[in-house]
């Protein structure tokens, strides 16, 4: 419950915070977030996967950054030399990753999609990254509610599991918080993986995750 509560607070603060446009600073530099889009760096996970992206792909990799937000891990993907496709159902985060890509010089595909479905499996196809939502219910009514609440059952999460495998994607990555308090549950959701990365970033484990599809149940 207190989890719960604090979880309310700290999305109301963003929604407040968030009522007009505002840069905050990363790793890659200045980064703008617009109204309505979700603060990578006050939230932490976003800011911290896009530094651990940075190091995960290769020269000329198709990469996906789903539910990509500001932009902020595709930028630091692009940077690194890979061929990046944005992606985020809201059309707030796809004008955002827009200004962003376009404010660095960047060549970042932004689409709006709901996962994989406006995308050519053909042009991404080495791996995909999300920054998911991990907190357990709908949130409907709370705000940024589609990008915290993963649904019921983690719904979003056992959603984007099978899209990826389906979409073809050689690495299906993800990235969770130990901090939710069913992080069990986002885990069991999310199927058989193994951890690229766990880190303490400001008293809260971080992991990212990658999907081992070899250990699926038949």
């Amino acid at each position: 419950m207190l989890h719960r509560i604090r979880n309310r607070i700290a999305a109301q603060h963003l929604l407040w915070k968030s009522r007009r446009a505002y840069v905050v600073e990363t790793d890659l530099g200045p980064l703008l977030v617009m109204p309505g889009v979700l603060d990578p760096v006050a939230t932490k996970v976003g800011a911290w996967l896009a530094h651990a992206m940075a190091h995960e792909v290769q020269v000329a990799e198709r990469w996906v950054d789903m539910g990509c937000g500001t932009g902020v891990v595709g930028l630091a993907m692009a940077s690194a030399g890979a061929e990046v496709v944005c992606a985020d159902i809201d059309p707030a985060c796809v004008r955002n990753a827009r200004a962003n890509g376009a404010a660095r010089g960047l060549s970042l595909s932004v689409v709006e999609s709901d996962l994989f479905d406006a995308l050519d499996r053909l042009t991404t196809s080495d791996g995909v990254v999300y920054n998911a939502p991990f907190w357990q219910g709908d949130g409907r009514g709370v705000a940024f509610g589609r990008a915290m609440y993963a649904g019921a059952d983690f719904e979003a999460i056992r959603r984007y599991r099978a899209a990826a495998l389906g979409f073809g994607a050689r690495r299906t990555l993800i990235a969770l918080s130990e901090a939710a308090p069913n992080h069990a549950g986002a885990l069991a959701a999310f199927g058989p993986h193994r951890r690229l990365v766990r880190e303490r970033v400001a008293r809260e484990w971080l992991v990212l995750l990658e999907a081992e599809a070899s250990r699926d149940p038949a």
